[in-house]
């Protein structure tokens, strides 16, 4: 799926919800003010909620039996689950609730910007079901105080993303030098 399919689809700013997501999953992100986090957090959130309502409408659009269909959905479903959810008051708290939201709208841009809306293959679709099957299920991923504030930290979580970010890189490498290209 390539380009808008609905006139909220033309606002989308994908090398930006990239670039935001990215600065929230950086090493160094724990260094990051609250105001740096929340603002960040924001400008997600709002990219977010336009992207999912495109994804779903390509989804559904796709066979109901059909792997990309499902995977689509899962990513929706984990980020309206995410956008539901209310961040902690404290910074350790927000930024783990940015960094779920980045997750989720690094995935939504993978699936917006491919073209033929396939689910990616071998290790680096492996890495990433594992990921999808784990959070959604997983109590400290979920993990909300009385008033509904994420507070959860999941390292189960973050390793299975880290193994997911690694299989993508080593996917794209193996793309560029089969296709010619080098990285530099």
């Amino acid at each position: 799926m390539t380009g808008p399919a609905s006139p909220a689809a033309a606002s989308l700013d994908v090398a930006g919800m990239r670039a935001c997501a990215e600065r929230l999953l950086a090493q160094d992100a724990e260094e990051l003010s609250s105001e740096e986090v929340e603002k960040l957090t924001l400008r997600l959130r709002g990219q977010v909620g336009l992207i999912v309502r495109e994804i779903e409408q390509a989804a559904l659009a796709l066979p109901e039996d059909s792997v990309p269909r499902i995977c689509a959905l899962s990513c929706v479903g984990e980020a309206r689950l995410r956008l539901s959810a209310q961040a902690g008051r404290t910074l350790h708290a927000l930024t783990s609730h940015a960094r779920g939201l980045a997750r989720s709208a690094r995935s939504l841009c993978d699936h917006y910007e491919d073209e033929e809306y396939r689910c990616r293959r071998g290790p680096e679709r492996a890495a990433y079901l594992r990921l999808l099957m784990h959070c959604p299920g997983c109590r400290k991923c979920r993990a909300v105080d009385d008033t509904g504030r994420a507070v959860g930290v999941c390292a189960t979580g973050d390793r299975l993303y880290e193994e997911y970010r690694l299989a993508r890189r080593r996917s794209v490498l193996c793309r560029g030098e089969a296709s010619g290209q080098s990285e530099v």
